[in-house]
């Protein structure tokens, strides 16, 4: 059995807070793209597929983030970290909200 994650040994921003500000923000991205789809494209040719695809890869590091799971090997935890998902949340919000 492993031990516990000591979340302060991966920095300020795997804290309690920062965890529960990615959960929201991948929770309420996800649910306006599964209520409201059309703020991504009216129909299926105007779709960006890049920029979604990081928009999805954004909203799938929130979820990992945020539910407390830090990956072992360096490039998932880099991947999957908040220095990643925030900015490419931040960049899916504008894409979505404008």
């Amino acid at each position: 059995m492993t031990s516990p994650v000591d979340y302060k040994a991966y920095g300020p921003l795997y804290a309690g807070w920062a965890r529960a500000l990615s959960l929201l923000a991948a929770l309420g991205l996800s649910g306006l793209l599964l209520a409201v789809p059309h703020v991504v494209a009216t129909d299926t040719m105007s779709i960006d597929h890049g920029l979604l695809s990081l928009c999805l890869l954004g909203i799938s590091a929130g979820f990992v983030h945020g539910v407390g799971y830090v990956p072992v090997m360096l490039v998932w935890r880099l991947a999957f970290s908040p220095y990643v998902a925030w900015p490419l949340m931040l960049v899916c919000a504008g894409w979505w909200l404008r």
